[in-house]
């Protein structure tokens, strides 16, 4: 028997559409399909297929043993455009997403910033069926919104946001419930941070400069020295280093939020920060309290 291949998966996803109605098209997006950050030894393959039916797809896994031997496979809400997929780790140590759209989201697609971003940056069309695909495949750079910068209210809001849960943080660790505390302090205020750090990178290289989605490819885009702050930002699943993961991270932020207000002439909420930072003090210098 051949050894499974990528390409042997493609294969088999088209002879099965081949014969099956409700496949109306298929393409490849991600690294397998764009030049820019291209697929090395370690990317998956990223399959969107446009069909009548997703939840026939997503429901059933029969049709996966037409493909090739699966030994994991569940589902997960798709990064970009709102959809469903069904993640697959094939024999070879193949993964493989199938993301699965109905034929009737295509005008939802067309006009939607993050999966025309997606097919701007590249795209295969493996059969198109109707025709519609490939048309809204070479709209997509045409038909993405210029980028723009985070609104005045959007970024004094992350603040705030950020500010109201160092204060969380630290009452869960004082309050013994450390697992939450680290999960505020290294989940949610990340993300926060993550925001304001990606603001901040378009302001110094430009706003048409990418930054990405989540923490991709964080390591070549970001500045080094932001990189290399981060790895004091975390902490391991003990009290003191908590506290100095969620001390580090208040700082930090502060300093990437300040620079971002200052480029953006907004107003700091220097009061607001004071205090919180003044509470998490406190709270660090109590005793700790039983659940």
């Amino acid at each position: 028997m051949n050894k499974l291949t990528y390409e042997t998966i493609i294969a088999g996803f088209m002879e099965m559409a081949k014969n099956d109605e409700k496949i109306r098209a298929a393409l490849i997006v991600g690294s397998r399909a764009r030049t820019e950050v291209p697929a090395d030894e370690y990317s998956d393959l990223d399959l969107v297929a446009i069909v009548e039916n997703p939840s026939a797809f997503l429901n059933d896994t029969d049709w996966l043993g037409k493909i090739g031997k699966h030994y994991l496979t569940f589902l997960e809400n798709t990064a970009v455009g709102g959809g469903k997929e069904r993640r697959v780790l094939f024999e070879e140590g193949l993964d493989v997403d199938f993301a699965f759209f109905p034929v009737s989201a295509l005008p939802e697609l067309e006009q939607d910033p993050e999966p025309l971003g997606v097919f701007a940056k590249g795209v295969r069309v493996l059969f198109d069926k109707d025709g519609t695909v490939t048309a809204l495949v070479h709209q997509a750079p045409k038909n993405l919104p210029a980028p723009q910068m985070p609104g005045s209210e959007e970024i004094r809001n992350a603040i705030h946001d950020f500010w109201y849960h160092a204060v969380l943080a630290a009452k869960k660790i004082r309050r013994g419930e450390l697992l939450d505390a680290k999960s505020i302090c290294d989940s949610y205020m990340k993300h926060l941070l993550m925001q304001l750090v990606r603001t901040q990178t378009k302001l110094n290289k430009g706003l048409a400069f990418d930054t990405w989605h989540g923490n991709r490819f964080f390591e070549k885009w970001a500045d080094p020295e932001t990189v290399s702050a981060y790895k004091n930002l975390y902490g391991v699943y003990e009290e003191e280093d908590v506290w100095r993961a969620l001390h580090n991270t208040m700082s930090f932020f502060r300093e990437t939020a300040k620079d971002v207000c200052v480029k953006m002439d907004l107003h700091y909420p220097e009061e607001g920060d004071a205090y919180a930072a003044g509470l998490v003090e406190s709270l660090y210098s109590q005793e700790q309290r039983p659940v």
